[in-house]
């Protein structure tokens, strides 16, 4: 049922990725190196010479942060046309590919890499758990994944957001890029508000940001534009916990999982909501 339901439904994300990142490009080196360091873990000594995926790439600016710690070739895969954009980006990069493909119909054999990163992407389509289990399969033996996903909030929220998407979903993209335009410099005042030493300006902060809760706070006008867009447009945007995802890395049979959002540092405040969770495909056993 799921094989039928996917190519239409995800009509809407081809359309807004395609849309998003041939519009912006969100190119800003320092942050995506350490956002990539953060929500990867990994460094150059890890993948000197490896085969890397990036699951669903966008424009590629975190294939452009991979390729620079030495792989053997990292392949940048998305649903959208957002391989023309990252085909742009990285057409200086002899070690980058990028192809076109679906996280639920995934075009590589089974242990194609040594590791595979997917950074706020697995939320964004019609069954996460699926499209996780595929991308494990892909890992050669003692190969490694790590996820970000968008954290579950709690009841009150979650049924905001709900009735916020319900709405902006069924939007027309470029009616949702002008709000995303026009919301910036709300998103704006609530990161002053709250930023605020005063009790009060904090609250009013607060009680703005839960009324347009999907209004990026980002410190650049530009990016906050973007995920103000990416947050209300996309057709499917699922929230999770942090048992339910590590019930993902068993289920396809990885060790070592581990939490890498313990002890991170942000390049700015409110980087860190989300599921952040890392995993090895064991080593294969050699018989004596």
């Amino acid at each position: 049922m799921l094989a039928v339901m996917t190519v239409a439904d995800q009509a809407r994300t081809k359309s807004t990725y395609g849309l998003q990142w041939n519009r912006f490009r969100i190119l800003r080196p320092e942050e995506d190196r350490a956002t990539f360091r953060n929500r990867t873990a990994l460094t150059a000594d890890e993948l000197a010479g490896r085969v890397v995926l990036d699951a669903g790439c966008g424009m590629g600016r975190y294939l452009r942060m991979a390729a620079e710690l030495g792989p053997r070739i990292v392949v940048g895969m998305d649903l959208s046309e957002a391989t023309r954009a990252a085909t742009q980006l990285t057409s200086d990069l002899h070690t980058v590919a990028v192809v076109r493909g679906d996280l639920l119909r995934l075009p590589f054999a089974p242990g194609s890499f040594d590791h595979i990163y997917s950074i706020g992407v697995l939320d964004h389509t019609p069954d996460p758990r699926a499209a996780f289990l595929g991308l494990a399969r892909l890992l050669k033996p003692g190969g490694r994944i790590a996820i970000w996903i968008y954290r579950k909030e709690r009841p009150a929220v979650e049924r905001i957001m709900d009735v916020h998407r319900a709405i902006s979903r069924r939007l027309p993209l470029g009616l949702l890029l002008g709000l995303s335009k026009a919301a910036a410099p709300i998103g704006g005042l609530k990161r002053r508000l709250m930023g605020s030493r005063a009790w009060i300006v904090q609250r009013a902060g607060v009680a703005l940001h839960l009324a347009t809760i999907g209004v990026s706070m980002h410190p650049d006008p530009e990016v906050r534009v973007c995920d103000t867009l990416d947050w209300y447009a996309p057709g499917f945007l699922s929230r999770h916990t942090a048992d339910e995802v590590r019930g993902w890395f068993r289920a396809a049979g990885l060790v070592e999982i581990e939490d890498l959002s313990a002890l991170q540092t942000f390049f700015h405040e409110g980087q860190g909501h989300g599921i952040n969770l890392a995993g090895r495909r064991p080593s294969e056993v050699s018989s004596a």
